[in-house]
């Protein structure tokens, strides 16, 4: 499973890389929301966990794009956020998040979810 890593914060990535790596699957990390575009295009990731607050775009702007782009509407996205209030919650829902991570996350609780978000879109295709 490919996983893609959205955050400004480089040693938030390292950990996201990190458990996602030891859980076996493959992970590519991104800075900014602009380089996270065009590498949602080129990887192609199972899921995408991204963060809101960035510089550049911000992970709101990210989600609309991905979601209007035909080549990537379809990847679930996990926002992964210090900040996930439920009026955070809501506008992301609206804009199409799959999930929402509190960080820091519990031990077990990355996998679960990108497990969560990629069984429930092949459950919704089949």
């Amino acid at each position: 499973m490919r996983v893609l890593v959205v955050d400004d914060e480089p040693d938030i990535r390292e950990l996201l890389v990190d458990d996602i790596q030891n859980a076996g699957y493959v992970a590519r990390e991104m800075e900014n929301g602009f380089r996270a575009l065009e590498t949602a295009v080129e990887f192609r990731p199972h899921v995408i966990l991204l963060d809101l607050m960035m510089p550049i775009i911000d992970g709101f702007e990210v989600l609309v794009q991905l979601k209007a782009d035909p080549r990537t509407a379809s990847i679930p996205v996990i926002i992964a956020s210090a900040r996930v209030t439920s009026a955070v919650q809501a506008r992301a829902r609206e804009l199409g998040a799959t999930d929402f991570m509190t960080k820091p996350w519990e031990d077990g609780e990355l996998v679960w979810r990108i497990e969560q978000a990629v069984n429930k879109t092949t459950d919704l295709a089949a």
